[in-house]
């Protein structure tokens, strides 16, 4: 008996990695003190902070998935980008905005 393992898709690893990011952006937006309910989420000042963070993280957790799925096992790549892209690319635009 044979048993086939299928690769997922590009695009499913490149949603799964977006659904990821955003969650871990709106873990970061919660943790601020001026966000009382989950609607404050969803104002225009942090729609617009969304958008600063979740793209550069995107970018770059995309970026060292495809780097580093070309050495280690998909799986493993995919667990290992985003554990090092989400709290780097926080960093980045955290530090970014306070050179501004």
């Amino acid at each position: 008996m044979e048993t086939t393992t299928t690769k997922p898709s590009p695009i499913q690893q490149n949603l799964k990695i977006a659904l990821i990011v955003l969650v871990a952006c709106f873990a970061l937006f919660s943790l601020d003190k001026d966000v009382h309910t989950p609607s404050d989420l969803f104002e225009w000042g942090n729609f617009f902070a969304l958008i600063l963070y979740f793209t550069p993280t995107f970018l770059l957790s995309i970026f060292l998935f495809k780097y580093v799925s070309k050495k280690l096992h998909p799986s493993d790549s995919f667990l290992l980008a985003l554990l090092i892209g989400i709290p780097f690319g926080f960093i980045l635009v955290i530090s970014l905005l306070r050179a501004l």
